[in-house]
């Protein structure tokens, strides 16, 4: 198995793959996900969701999330939110060098 991903859809497969559901309609749905970027670094994006889960009047904020190579998906610094797609993903470049 690689190391890094080319894409959001090859995390999606190994996400499913071990048994998680980050991807989940379901899930996305009430929380209001959408990815914001392709990979970045091999292994991470950007997501965006509702400020208050399930609240869409609520705003939007942004998440730096990462991938690990079995395919399991976690927020970095800890699922804390940006105000913009460019502090989400100049947090990831500090992150990756």
């Amino acid at each position: 198995m690689s190391n890094t991903f080319d894409s959001i859809d090859q995390i999606k497969r190994a996400n499913e793959g071990v048994g998680h559901s980050w991807f989940d309609p379901t899930t996305t749905q009430y929380h209001g996900t959408a990815i914001e970027t392709g990979i970045i670094g091999g292994r991470y994006f950007v997501e965006s969701g509702h400020r208050i889960a399930g609240d869409s009047a609520s705003g939007r904020v942004f998440r730096a999330v990462a991938a690990d190579p079995s395919g399991a998906v976690s927020y970095l610094k800890g699922g804390d939110t940006f105000d913009t797609l460019g502090e989400a993903q100049a947090y990831i470049e500090g992150v990756i060098g």
